[in-house]
């Protein structure tokens, strides 16, 4: 109850300070659609009778035409005030307050999400549910307002004036009505508290094979799937598993339609007696045939939907709150933590000071005690095979994560002691997983240092620093180029030329530290260690770290370090961890193929 009261609290707090007419408007159509019932009960009766009255001649026809009169505005009123009114003012506007009241506030709040949400599944399912649009957070604040709220103004009005019109004729006929309505009641409560948990599965699923689906339909799979013949395979698994999905759908429903089936013969039973006990009261005398198919008709027609539509508030609308209040989970999110100095570091030294990390959700330690110092203006490479923590320690460099424990300093200083605004000005990272910006070649550079997009000099420069120039000059509109297939006229490039532009963002912004977490993993051993080469030279007097298990750029670099089991395991130059053997020299000596074959290869074309 507690819950409920504080989903719709909020909901009309927000509404009222966006537009109070729209929650006038609300309490408004739904009071008059409350009353309208009551009232018509009384009229329809009047109608009867004084009809009766008029054709027996005991009565003149201008005293029954008000009564006709009434009878139209009433049957009108519910029509213009609850279904025109309602869909073409109150629905629409509460759909828009909601959507830009909480739109700006969730795209901030998503600014300052912490990255380890995106790699979390419990956050990313808050997340799906506040961002998407069938059966969201933002449908269920919708529904709430304009249903849910609506229906229990209306329904509990209605229903205290029908049952006050009853009582008045005998009071015990309030038992023959609402002893088997809180029977149904108890019967629906049952079902109704199944429901979110069998939701939720379903949800699951639903963004499970969504995923699929998207999968399914973007131009790289449907490349590779035509390539491999792997169509048919993908969309009969699409087909089975959504198949499966809604064969336990139905089965849920299906198992519940017994428990629906009897509520529904309880309140049938109920109306039949009910009925049988006004006609029994008619013929006794003590009703009029007007009041007797008047509540009769009411009976079979609307008390027991307004009834229901009060129990609806609490039962039905308890998912829609659930799901509303996703929006809540997803506000108390965490957020980066950021420190207040704004004092750029002199020297670029970078410090791992017995660092361990374990990924939220995860048992695992990824990072066991990681120690290591780079100094200002060194080259470095870190070394290891796949899944020893490389790029989890870059990760928690640039603050995405935060270690369980440990220190991390920059020039000295904790990281998170810095600001955000001198945080983003210290690194120039170039992952593997690279985005490809269906936009313009100077665009795509420059992201790379967003203050300065529409620097043009500043993006020519860093274009020459990674030798995008050689191939954008050769294009029909140069740096203007669209880049990508979604837009007509869209340039596709080669996988070296993306790395080129992936490289040349980093070099926006001046940032002192660059990372090249791996970016050339796709490349053959030559063409990778020609870009180490390359870019340990464009990125003189800056501290440079390259991520890598090939080693192409380890005799270039000043420095090693090699991770194993989420420490360092060797450190020192090429020449010296050659000399010492083990785990460096072992993984260089078997990789030292790869580099002659290549050169061979190279010699024989």
């Amino acid at each position: 109850m507690k819950r409920i009261f504080k989903a719709y609290s909020e909901l009309l707090r927000i509404l009222y300070s966006e537009s109070p007419f729209v929650v006038i408007s609300i309490f408004g159509s739904a009071i008059i659609t409350g009353v309208v019932t009551p009232i018509s009960v009384w009229v329809n009766s009047q109608i009867l009778n004084l009809g009766l009255a008029v054709a027996s001649g005991n009565l003149e026809f201008v005293s029954y035409v008000p009564y006709l009169i009434l009878f139209v505005v009433l049957a009108l009123l519910p029509v213009v005030v609850g279904d025109l009114f309602n869909s073409s003012y109150i629905r629409p506007r509460c759909e828009l307050i909601i959507r830009t009241a909480y739109k700006g506030k969730m795209l901030q709040k998503l600014k300052k999400l912490r990255y380890e949400h995106l790699e979390n599944e419990a956050s990313m399912k808050i997340i799906d549910n506040v961002y998407r649009k069938d059966n969201g957070a933002e449908e269920a604040a919708s529904n709430m307002s304009r249903i849910y709220l609506r229906n229990l103004i209306s329904s509990t009005i209605a229903s205290i004036g029908i049952l006050y019109i009853i009582a008045s004729i005998k009071w015990w006929l309030l038992l023959t009505i609402l002893l088997p309505f809180a029977l149904d009641t108890y019967i629906s409560l049952k079902f109704s508290q199944n429901i979110y948990s069998e939701m939720k599965k379903f949800w699951k699923k639903d963004r499970q094979y969504g995923i699929l689906g998207k999968m399914l339909m973007s131009r790289g799979f449907i490349r590779e799937n035509i390539l491999l013949g792997a169509s048919r395979f993908l969309i009969d698994t699409y087909r089975k598993r959504f198949a499966l999905r809604n064969r336990e759908y139905e089965h849920y429903f299906i198992k519940h339609m017994r428990q629906k089936l009897l509520g529904k013969i309880i309140i049938s039973i109920a109306q039949i007696v009910n009925a049988a006990i006004l006609l029994r009261l008619y013929l006794n005398g003590s009703l009029s045939i007007g009041i007797m198919i008047s509540l009769t008709l009411v009976i079979f027609s609307g008390l027991f939907n307004a009834l229901k539509g009060v129990t609806d508030f609490f039962q039905s609308s308890g998912l829609h709150i659930i799901t509303f209040e996703f929006y809540e989970k997803y506000f108390a999110l965490s957020e980066d933590e950021y420190g207040d100095d704004n004092d750029f570091p002199a020297k670029m030294t970078i410090e791992f000071d017995d660092v361990h990390f374990t990924y939220p959700g995860t048992e695992k330690k990824v990072l066991n005690g990681l120690s290591f110092k780079i100094n200002h203006g060194e080259k470095v490479s870190i070394v290891g095979e796949n899944g020893e923590g490389k790029t989890t320690m870059i990760k928690l460099l640039l603050g995405l994560f935060q270690p369980d424990s440990g220190k991390i300093r920059i020039g000295g200083k904790p990281l998170n002691n810095y600001s955000q605004n001198v945080r983003r000005r210290l690194f120039g990272p170039i992952f593997q997983d690279f985005i490809k910006y269906s936009m313009t070649i100077g665009e795509n550079v420059g992201m790379g240092d967003i203050a300065n997009i529409d620097d043009n000099e500043a993006i020519i420069t860093a274009m020459r620093k990674a030798k995008v120039d050689t191939f954008a000059k050769a294009l029909a509109d140069g740096t203007d180029t669209l880049l990508g297939r979604d837009f007509e006229g869209g340039v596709d490039l080669s996988g070296g030329q993306w790395q080129r532009i992936a490289i040349a963002r980093a070099f926006m912004g001046n940032k002192p530290i660059l990372i090249l977490d791996e970016p050339t993993s796709q490349l053959d051993p030559m063409a990778e260690s020609r870009i180490y080469s390359e870019f340990a030279e464009m990125s003189k007097d800056r501290t440079a770290i390259f991520i890598t298990h090939r080693l192409a750029s380890t005799v270039i670099t000043d420095h090693i370090f090699v991770i194993a089991n989420g420490r360092v395991a060797l450190s020192g130059s090429h020449d010296e961890l050659m000399k010492q053997g083990g785990l460096y020299a072992d993984m260089f000596n078997s990789q030292k193929q790869w580099y002659i074959k290549s050169e061979e290869k190279v010699e024989h074309a």
